[in-house]
């Protein structure tokens, strides 16, 4: 016993920043209890959970995708909610509080993906800035299928992590939580060629790929029943929505000036933008305009004159959603980027550390500007929380 507190103190010693980090993330995504409230979608969903714990009947299709309601994602996301529903009898606050927990442990995970690439004082800024930002927390707080991505893709990362340091077994999980995923939104398949970069794929024996196959195939089993019993409908849907759809008003000058969610205007442009425009969200709470192009510059700048070295793999994760969103140009909206988490935060401390060639005076002006980000997302969630979101 003493052994094992002596130990406990050891690691809270090395380890309370991150702790306070965590804890305070939990604190904040807990806070949506004050503002949220269950309609939209939610209606429909925790209905469903509703049938499942009431009835006991397993849905085979999820949810419905935002650009083609006859498209349907996996089921899964209707069995997670099922579990607050059983857990607070009907009471929608539990499944709040459910997914402020479940995605809270986001935080420490990016922590430990972040230490393989980066020093401790850079993997703690990472992880600060994602626990406080004002757009993640606003994610992570509310019960909503594409929102639980950001977690499930740090899981994933930190099981190529894993798969990195000899561990095979882990591939399976991989291969099931990536089957989760693309059930929470489609847009997770846009990571597989970011993931096999990533992964270690020579190493992986051929009985880890048999069981990875074997895993995701089980988790999609019921999606994937509905098309072979219904003249593959689904795959069908999936293929209508990367057709090209009916136009908005395409003036240049006025789609600068009013582009938002489910327009379908300038799509190769609209996309990249997009994706930008989910980095200014995610660091700073804005999607001005000016911020977004300044954003795209500095990163494009970044790209052409870092070293191959450093961002090799920050340059494949951005640059292969991106490209393949360029065969994208039905309804856009904010949450289809979710899949470049938490790529925002590296990008910005990588950027960040260029200042400390500048001495003492870099350096302190490099903490300052996260701490100031820091302060300013959680302002502005505080200040958010004044508004009803349902």
């Amino acid at each position: 016993m003493d052994l094992f507190r002596q130990k406990t103190v050891k690691w809270l010693k090395g380890n309370w920043v991150l702790l306070v980090i965590s804890v305070s993330g939990l604190v904040l995504r807990l806070l949506g209890l004050i503002n949220i409230r269950l309609a939209g979608d939610n209606v429909i969903f925790w209905s469903a959970a509703r049938s499942i714990v009431e009835t006991g009947k397993l849905p085979l299709l999820g949810p419905s995708a935002s650009v083609n309601a006859n498209f349907h994602l996996g089921p899964a996301y209707y069995y997670f909610l099922s579990i607050p529903y059983f857990l607070g009898s009907g009471n929608f606050n539990f499944a709040i509080v459910f997914s402020a927990v479940i995605n809270s442990f986001s935080i420490p995970l990016l922590y430990l993906v972040s230490r393989s690439w980066f020093s401790k004082g850079d993997s703690l800024k990472i992880t600060a800035l994602f626990a406080f930002s004002s757009y993640i927390v606003s994610v992570q707080s509310f019960p909503w299928n594409p929102y639980f991505l950001p977690f499930l893709i740090i899981l994933s990362l930190y099981f190529i992590v894993k798969i990195n340091e000899k561990k095979y077994f882990f591939f399976p999980l991989l291969c099931m939580v990536w089957g989760i995923s693309i059930q929470l939104h489609a847009t997770a398949l846009f990571l597989l060629p970011v993931f096999a970069y990533l992964l270690p794929l020579k190493k992986i024996s051929v009985k880890q790929y048999l069981l990875g196959l074997t895993a995701f195939l089980i988790v999609n089993s019921s999606w994937l029943y509905v098309n072979l019993t219904t003249n593959f409908s689904q795959m069908k849907e999936a293929i209508l929505i990367f057709s090209s759809g009916p136009t908005g008003n395409c003036t240049f000058s006025y789609w600068l000036l009013n582009h938002g969610h489910g327009e379908r205007c300038f799509a190769y442009l609209r996309n990249t933008l997009f994706a930008f425009r989910f980095m200014t969200m995610s660091l700073f709470n804005s999607e001005n305009m000016i911020l977004v192009f300044s954003a795209m510059i500095i990163t494009i700048l970044y790209f052409i004159k870092a070293q191959m070295s450093e961002k090799k793999i920050l340059l494949v994760w951005l640059g292969i959603p991106i490209g393949l969103f360029l065969f994208y140009s039905s309804g856009i909206y904010l949450h289809y980027f979710l899949i470049l988490t938490p790529l925002p935060f590296f990008l910005l401390v990588k950027l960040l550390a260029k200042l400390n060639k500048f001495g003492r005076k870099g350096i302190l002006l490099g903490k300052a500007i996260i701490i100031l980000t820091i302060i300013l997302n959680i302002v502005g969630y505080i200040y958010s929380l004044q508004f009803i979101r349902g």
